[in-house]
């Protein structure tokens, strides 16, 4: 028998709501950063702060765009942030089920990046739980309420493969 998994995390309790906007990657920053550093980031504000470049550190400093003003944040645009508010994070592609489940297993934010090509679209969202009888459960910030909504395992499969299973996650 398998076991439901979730975040001990309260992750309903920093929900922050997007409206109709596509900031969905600041929102979603915003809401893990709250969560796990305490503090009070407002998604609109993190968005505005994406959209702009910022310089790399290292030897030679590049510029890292993170987002295209006002519209699509890229993967390493949300990893990038929440290492400017000391939450270590990587993005990768290729990412399994698996992953998702351990992450939850570990207590660790998994994002996954969730889209379509035929309308194009994408969407992320904080992994919540894992439900054998419900699917995925997710912190969503296009959802308007504070509470958890679910992904049947079918839906969440289709809808993630179609970006090669891209997932940004924390790291311990």
């Amino acid at each position: 028998m398998s076991q439901v998994l979730q975040l001990s995390l309260p992750l309903t309790r920093y929900h922050q709501y997007q409206a109709q906007t596509k900031d969905c990657a600041p929102y979603t920053v915003a809401i893990v950063i709250n969560a796990l550093k305490g503090k009070n980031l407002v998604g609109e504000a993190v968005a505005r702060e994406m959209n702009r470049p910022r310089w790399s550190k290292g030897l030679i400093p590049v510029p890292v765009v993170r987002r295209i003003p006002n519209w699509a944040t890229f993967p390493w645009g949300i990893a990038d942030e929440l290492g400017r508010h000391g939450v270590r994070a990587r993005w990768r592609f290729g990412a399994r089920e698996e992953d998702l489940l351990t992450a939850l297993k570990d207590d660790r934010i998994a994002l996954p990046i969730i889209g379509a090509f035929t309308p194009l679209w994408a969407h992320v969202k904080i992994l919540a739980a894992h439900d054998p009888a419900q699917g995925w459960g997710f912190l969503d910030p296009a959802h308007p309420r504070p509470e958890i909504t679910w992904d049947s395992p079918n839906l969440f499969a289709l809808l993630w493969g179609n970006f090669g299973h891209l997932l940004v996650e924390t790291l311990a």
